[in-house]
């Protein structure tokens, strides 16, 4: 890992003007004392390498490099004063860019880094909308709190603005690196046919990354367990402490459908009442709802059952295995199975999801 003491920062930029270095970084750190140190990490195959140091005068510094091509980048601070450690992503391109280092970080100057820069500026507006919600439903007396549903109604139509947003944006941007990048962060948001039709059209700097083979593989795999295809058996502890197979629950049964969920999981919370009102519509007709504690821990989960008054069978601490074997990154994840095991839909949710199980129960 490289040293670069910036304690005379405009004399490096005198000797910078005379090399072939093209990418001019300026920022400033907040609460940085003399001497601390800032960390510099590059992008490579979707992980962030520490690659050179910085050492700090007066909380500023000016950097110089040499940029071919558009480098994915981070810079990270640990400020001791509040025992945080801030991390801001740029892109190192040809150009002037500026960045401001600290809780609210911010980075312009360039095209990606305008970019980057406005789509967070965007979500980070949902978010807060969603924090000032919350606020003020949740009483100050008590760390715990879950909203009322319509409160968490609210919260999620918030949640799905802001992941439609960044869905729409990866779609704009994905033949540049800000794209790229985003597309590596938030893929799971897209149907497996949409990843690797995307992958497709990423810039072709990053057409042979491990990481986006990785994206594609997980993409095909998805696709192995898509509409039409067989299903996979699980056998995982049940809540009396036995095991239950998946298989037994789908043959004695017209419409299975599986929930694959977590207690800390709020747009997994507020569907409940959507799978309890189709399973006390159908529960007698032939219809079964199990749920799939998926990145839960079993206490948490059965505090959920109770808290949510959950009635159908449920299968916990199944961690990963259900995400691995079915392909997906994100819940709540909902699929329907028929009685010879075919998959018949998939990521279904509110009243799509009601409309489905309707259409197959008649």
């Amino acid at each position: 890992m490289k040293t670069k003491n910036l304690f005379i920062s405009g004399l490096i930029g005198l000797f910078a003007s005379c090399s072939s270095q093209n990418c001019k970084i300026e920022g400033t750190v907040e609460n940085a004392k003399d001497g601390d140190t800032l960390y510099l990490a590059r992008m490579s195959d979707g992980n962030f390498t520490p690659t050179d140091t910085i050492i700090l005068h007066q909380g500023k510094f000016t950097l110089q490099e040499k940029c071919d091509s558009t480098i994915i980048a981070s810079f990270f601070f640990y400020d001791q004063e509040s025992n945080e450690v801030y991390s801001n992503i740029f892109f190192m391109e040809k150009g002037n860019i500026q960045l401001n280092i600290g809780p609210e970080g911010r980075v312009s100057g360039t095209e990606n880094n305008d970019i980057y820069q406005e789509i967070t500026d965007s979500i980070y507006a949902l978010h807060e909308r969603m924090s000032n919600i919350y606020a003020r439903q949740a009483p100050s007396d008590t760390a715990e709190y879950s909203p009322d549903e319509k409160t968490e109604q609210e919260l999620v139509a918030l949640e799905q603005q802001s992941n439609r947003f960044v869905t729409e944006s990866v779609k704009k941007y994905i033949d540049k690196p800000v794209g790229y990048f985003l597309f590596l962060s938030c893929y799971n948001m897209f149907t497996p046919q949409e990843v690797l039709e995307l992958s497709q059209k990423v810039s072709s700097h990053y057409k042979n990354s491990n990481a986006l083979k990785y994206i594609e593989e997980d993409a095909e795999r998805s696709n192995m367990t898509s509409n039409g295809q067989s299903f996979i058996d699980i056998t995982i502890p049940s809540m009396d402490g036995g095991e239950l197979k998946l298989s037994d629950i789908i043959r004695d049964n017209k419409l299975t459908l599986v929930d694959c969920w977590a207690s800390w999981c709020g747009p997994c919370r507020a569907e409940t009442p959507i799978l309890a009102e189709v399973y006390n519509q159908y529960k007698d007709k032939g219809f079964q709802v199990l749920g799939v504690a998926t990145w839960d821990q079993p206490k948490d989960t059965k505090k959920a059952i109770e808290d949510l008054k959950i009635t159908w069978p449920q299968i916990l601490n199944a961690q990963n295995t259900p995400s691995e074997l079915y392909g997906f990154n994100g819940i709540p994840h909902i699929i329907l199975f028929g009685p010879d095991g075919t998959i018949v839909a998939r990521d279904l949710r509110g009243d799509a999801l009601k409309a489905k199980v309707k259409e197959m129960m008649q």
